[in-house]
């Protein structure tokens, strides 16, 4: 069976939901997956992608609800396909997670070990940082979101899942973006911008991502310092096929604190850290608390990035090394760790698999990957390094789980798995295990 873009197909039903929270439609075994449609719901839905093996559409028109559907506050951010998951109740979002995680790592290791959800206390607004894109439309600028599986951009009035602050930013620059000119004139050059908010510090970030340098004239910078007085800078990221080049606007500072339990963190314009501040505090001590460590440990920790794990463990430990291929994020990582009086971590710029074999006497290894997973030539160098413990947090429970499979393939065993709420009302989860050798 073969189905085309824009292709109507008729009174179609979900028989269940897909790991992303899209109903999943059967014909002739060929697979549909279809946006805004739960279990047992009936639809006229529409082909937006397709392929030999499966298909992605929306919904047209729905004949009937399901009895956990919740009516959409924010219909323009459901239609973005942002959060899939919002037309379910966060009780029945986390039973959803929380069952999937079983299942795979059920049928994948045959695991059935798995440790109730975490849940997040502030399922909606919880985001330090988001990236809006911007288009011309009836000549004039626009901010959203692109519709999933297409090149649409769907504007958006409010960003639900970003922090209050960060939303009064954005609704600001989208009412007064079209006074100056040096946007107007330029907007075909740049692609998004991204917002970053520290909470704890009532600062603001941003960064607009664009294709070549933009002059933003002083009259601008001058307006938006006055209505947000907290505005650390304005970084221009210039994209291109060679190494980024960036230009700070406002100052020479390019980075933002935050707090992640006692420890002040500073996150550069560019560095990885976690969108969810407060659930990472929670998903850290986790991992602490079940690697069971005392002050005879030494730990390294594999993508470390500003080194928020490494502090957040420095404590209990009697030496961290962290390891992380960015050289702005050890910067920031070395920095954080004088500002916070933490004198027994150590980092190192580089490749991770080249560093890793350069400390030879850590018993505990704590990895932090990208959604990726770790690579087949690392797993095999963490073997030969033998480790007495491992803790692994993952975005990506798949390749988390591919991973964790090696491992026990090759003397380790699953001590601990705990899935953590940190990306609500959408199908992502942030998982937390700890491995240790037989």
């Amino acid at each position: 069976m073969k189905f085309s873009k824009n292709q109507i197909i008729n009174n179609v039903k979900a028989i269940n939901l897909s790991y992303e929270g899209l109903g999943v439609v059967k014909l002739n075994n060929y697979t549909i997956f279809v946006e805004n449609l739960l279990t047992g719901e009936s639809a006229d839905i529409e082909i937006k992608k397709a392929n030999n093996k499966f298909a992605f559409a929306k919904v047209i028109k729905r004949f009937d609800s399901s009895q956990q559907r919740l009516n959409i506050a924010n219909e323009q951010l459901m239609k973005s396909g942002a959060t899939p998951l919002a037309i379910l109740s966060y009780s029945d979002q986390l039973k959803f997670k929380e069952e999937f995680v079983k299942y795979l790592f059920a049928r994948n290791i045959h695991f059935d070990n798995v440790f109730s959800i975490l849940e997040n206390k502030k399922p909606w607004a919880y985001r330090n940082k988001i990236t809006v894109f911007v288009s011309k439309q009836n000549s004039k600028i626009i901010f959203g979101l692109y519709e999933k599986n297409t090149h649409n951009i769907i504007e958006q009035y409010s960003y639900d899942l970003a922090n209050e602050e960060i939303n009064h930013l954005i609704k600001w620059l989208s009412n007064n973006i079209n006074n100056f000119n040096e946007f107007i004139a330029n907007i075909d050059a740049i692609e998004s911008f991204t917002f970053r908010y520290s909470k704890t510090f009532d600062e603001h970030l941003i960064i607009i991502n664009a294709k070549k340098n933009i002059k933003i004239g002083q009259n601008f910078l001058k307006i938006i310092s006055s209505h947000f007085p907290n505005l650390v800078n304005i970084i221009i990221n210039i994209k291109s096929n060679k190494k980024n080049k960036y230009f700070a606007l406002l100052n020479n500072k390019n980075s933002i604190k935050d707090k992640i339990g006692k420890n002040i963190v500073n996150i550069n314009w560019n560095s990885f850290f976690q969108v969810n501040s407060s659930q990472t505090e929670r998903l850290y001590q986790l991992l602490i608390d079940n690697l069971k460590v005392d002050k005879n440990d030494i730990v390294i920790d594999a993508y470390c990035g500003v080194g928020s794990i490494a502090l957040s463990i420095a404590p209990y430990v009697k030496k961290v090394y962290g390891l992380e291929i960015i050289q702005d994020a050890v910067l920031n990582a070395k920095q954080n760790a004088r500002i916070n009086n933490i004198n027994n971590c150590e980092f190192f710029a580089g490749d991770v698999e080249d560093n890793f074999f350069k400390i030879k006497n850590a018993n505990i290894l704590v990895v932090d990957p990208p959604r990726s997973g770790l690579s087949t030539n690392f797993i095999n160098l963490i073997l030969k390094y033998k480790p007495k413990k491992i803790g692994y947090i993952s975005c990506n429970i798949h390749t988390m789980c591919r991973d964790i499979d090696l491992f026990l393939k090759n003397g380790y065993k699953l001590d601990y798995l705990r899935p953590c709420d940190m990306f609500s009302q959408t199908h992502h989860i942030e998982c937390v295990g700890v491995l240790s050798k037989n």
